[in-house]
């Protein structure tokens, strides 16, 4: 008995650079992507009060945003923006958010509420003192990975976005100032 075996021919690149390249893009190809969001630092924005000040701001997929900012009396604060699709909060209802597995909140610091417009909602992580802040909040948002946001609508709905804070902490430390330490007490 005569065994007839086929035989399937490669072509491997000749040169060893284009071997590599096309191992490269093999491994990129069969790996599963993660896309982090993209944390960009805005200066010389003008607030509300004229005032102008560097902000770090991210959005996620859905359109949602979160800005940290340090306003003109040393105060740290997070902005978390609805997408243009939905209208507005409901009225005297403050979005609750969660850091990772940490306790969900919908207070500022001292458990002042939240400031909105509707479309937004504001709270203070802290304030600086000296060269320093103590703020749980705002160190867990800088050193987290995923900031949860839950929240009902005017019209009753409740709706749920994550926020990735994967580079929260570099552009969150150029807007704080390098200089400043924050500490969760």
């Amino acid at each position: 008995m005569e065994l007839n075996t086929n035989t399937v021919k490669c072509a491997l690149p000749r040169n060893p650079g284009k071997l590599f390249m096309l191992v490269v893009i093999m491994i990129y190809l069969s790996c599963p992507t993660t896309t982090f969001a993209q944390w960009t630092v805005n200066s010389n924005i003008k607030n509300e009060t004229g005032i102008q000040t560097s902000v770090a701001y991210t959005s996620n997929d859905e359109g949602y945003t979160l800005e940290i900012y340090k306003d003109s009396s040393s105060a740290i604060r997070s902005r978390f923006t609805l997408n243009d699709k939905l209208v507005k909060f409901k009225d005297d209802n403050c979005p609750t958010y969660q850091v990772d597995q940490g306790t969900p909140a919908n207070l500022s610091v001292n458990g002042a509420p939240c400031l909105s417009n509707g479309s937004w909602a504001e709270y203070i992580l802290g304030n600086i003192d000296g060269e320093k802040i103590t703020s749980a909040t705002l160190l867990s948002i800088m050193n987290g990975i995923t900031m949860t946001f839950r929240f009902q609508l005017e019209n009753g709905d409740y709706r749920e976005t994550a926020i990735s804070l994967s580079g929260s902490k570099r552009s969150m430390t150029m807007v704080i100032g390098e200089t400043i330490i924050v500490r969760a007490r």
